[in-house]
């Protein structure tokens, strides 16, 4: 597995386990793979999945300020 480069601080224990489980599959623990996808000007999509178990594990609408 390659290593992940992380932009966010990830001192202690609970960040680790926060960025774990954000960017990792809870079943395989296999690096998510992002897309996006513009929903319109002001909005955009985001949609996590595992390419191992492929199965969707989140996909959340997020408001461009």
């Amino acid at each position: 597995m390659k290593a992940i480069t992380y932009y966010e601080k990830i001192a202690t224990h609970k960040q680790k386990a926060y960025m774990q489980m954000q960017c990792h599959c809870v079943l395989c623990n296999t690096s998510l793979e992002l897309k996006f996808e513009n929903i319109s000007q002001e909005e955009i999509k985001e949609v996590a999945s595992c390419p191992q178990c492929e199965i969707r594990t989140r996909a959340k609408t997020h408001i461009i300020h």
